[in-house]
């Protein structure tokens, strides 16, 4: 545990460095260990109560995800591993929703293999980011049958294909997945996030479909929108530094190259 909050209080320092004093980031340290520690004792106890989950879990801003499946187009949904998602897509399940998530495959098989029986159980479909094609048909089919699309664009992407942009003023490779299918399908991308409200509550917040850069050079609109959803996730990083999973991760992992990308603002 030690070596993960040294980790964890060295990604601060990345982010928040020049901004916090060093108490500031140990106090986001504790609130960030205290809570990833209640939120998987509370995820536990939710997963076979569905009752409260609809309890404990409120959604502000519904009418932004019914106005956007009107159009029966599917919805992309971008978010983060912020607060208890998980528990987001529980609640959303509950609602009605159909509910596809791209996510990578973990290294242990077995495990992979019980943790996916138990996503099934629960009513979330698992689209694996490999094999590409495979993901990018079954995405397709997901957003053509109206159902929604989540894509957590938070890790760092350290394939050929990710794309730098500005995170906590710092450049970070990030999947452009999101914004590629937007463009492909036309679906729209809707920002979803849930937080804390309260001693034993969540509030998931979906904001208002997400409008799109255009840009003649179709890479550097991908490059523009993969930015713009980029600050949405940081916006909630700022307000809520404790909520934020990715403090765990190597977000800043593959090195910015000229080469790489261009530099979209």
């Amino acid at each position: 545990m030690l070596v993960k909050r040294g980790f964890v209080m060295g990604n601060l320092r990345t982010a928040f460095g020049n901004e916090k004093t060093e108490f500031e980031l140990k106090k986001i340290a504790n609130d960030y260990f205290y809570n990833f520690g209640k939120g998987m004792i509370e995820l536990i106890y939710l997963l076979n109560r569905p009752k409260k989950i609809v309890e404990n879990v409120s959604i502000e801003g519904l009418e932004n995800l019914e106005k956007v499946l009107s159009a029966n187009k599917g919805a992309i949904i971008i978010s983060a591993h912020f607060g208890s998602f998980i528990a987001m897509y529980l609640r959303i399940i509950q609602q009605g929703y159909k509910t596809n998530v791209v996510m990578r495959r973990m290294r242990d098989n077995v495990f992979e293999e019980y943790i996916s029986d138990l996503r099934r159980k629960l009513g979330i479909q698992t689209i694996y980011s490999l094999p590409q094609r495979q993901c990018i048909q079954e995405s397709i089919k997901a957003l053509r049958r109206n159902e929604l699309l989540f894509m957590l664009m938070d890790q760092n992407f350290g394939g050929e294909g990710g794309v730098f942009v500005d995170f906590m003023d710092k450049k970070a490779s990030t999947a452009p997945g999101a914004i590629v299918f937007a463009k492909r399908t036309k679906a729209p991308v809707v920002p979803m996030f849930i937080r804390r409200d309260g001693k034993d509550s969540y509030k998931i917040i979906i904001e208002p479909e997400m409008t799109l850069e255009e840009d003649e050079d179709d890479k550097r609109s991908i490059e523009l929108n993969v930015a713009k959803a980029t600050r949405i996730i940081e916006r909630y990083v700022r307000q809520y530094p404790h909520e934020w999973g990715g403090w765990m991760h190597k977000r800043w992992k593959t090195e910015y190259s000229e080469f790489s990308s261009n530099d979209p603002k």
